[in-house]
């Protein structure tokens, strides 16, 4: 088989960022443009996916487009638009699990938050290894870091479609919650999994936390 014929690659799931909060908490802000010494957290995190060896990207955007828009195609990923305004999380997750059925053929799916501002290639690459190891039986994995679970979440081609076939009002966790037997909770004590930014709080936490570096809004 030449390199031009070469199959898809169905061990590395494709993932998609969802980056449509309205950043109400945050005074109307979209969370994923919060830069770090000039590159935004969207950047940060499309650059950690693909050092951890991940190909296939997207982006969930709401409200925010022009300012999301062009940090997503620095990033090479390809943009999922809400159609409609004031769209929720289970949108969110929705959108990106249509999309990935039609799109991905037989990858599985990672689903991670835009605003983990710690999480690096590293972080990633543990988890899919981990991921490769599962048994047979396990269609979703996600880490738990003290008793919290944290992104990313990774669910197989077969959980994505049971997900997608439930009522449209219903989210992943609903899925989550009624099949336990199918889910791998991995121990991690990295809070780069559970450490986001939902408030000013956040933020000025995080500026103690990086200082001397720049945390700062575009």
């Amino acid at each position: 088989m030449s390199a031009d014929t070469l199959a898809p690659d169905t061990t590395t799931p494709s993932a998609i960022i969802l980056a449509a909060g309205e950043g109400r908490r945050l005074g109307g802000r979209a969370k994923a443009s919060l830069r770090i010494d000039g590159s935004s957290l969207l950047q940060r995190l499309g650059s950690a996916l693909r050092g951890a060896g991940i190909h296939e990207l997207g982006v969930v955007i709401g409200p925010y487009r022009d300012q999301l828009l062009p940090l997503a195609r620095t990033c090479g990923a390809q943009v999922l638009q809400h159609p409609r305004a004031g769209a929720t999380l289970i949108d969110s997750q929705r959108l990106a699990l249509d999309h990935h059925l039609a799109q991905q053929g037989e990858t599985d799916l990672l689903l991670v938050l835009a605003d983990l501002p710690f999480l690096t290639a590293a972080h990633i690459q543990a988890l899919l290894e981990r991921w490769r190891q599962r048994a047979p039986s396990v269609d979703a994995q996600m880490p738990v870091v003290a008793g919290v679970r944290g992104h990313p979440l990774i669910l197989s081609r077969r959980a994505a479609e049971a997900i997608a076939a439930t009522p449209r009002e219903l989210g992943i966790r609903d899925w989550l919650a009624r099949h336990p037997e199918r889910v791998l909770a991995v121990n991690a004590s990295q809070p780069a999994y559970v450490s986001d930014i939902d408030t000013e709080a956040d933020v000025e936490a995080l500026r103690a936390a990086l200082a001397p570096h720049i945390v700062s809004w575009p």
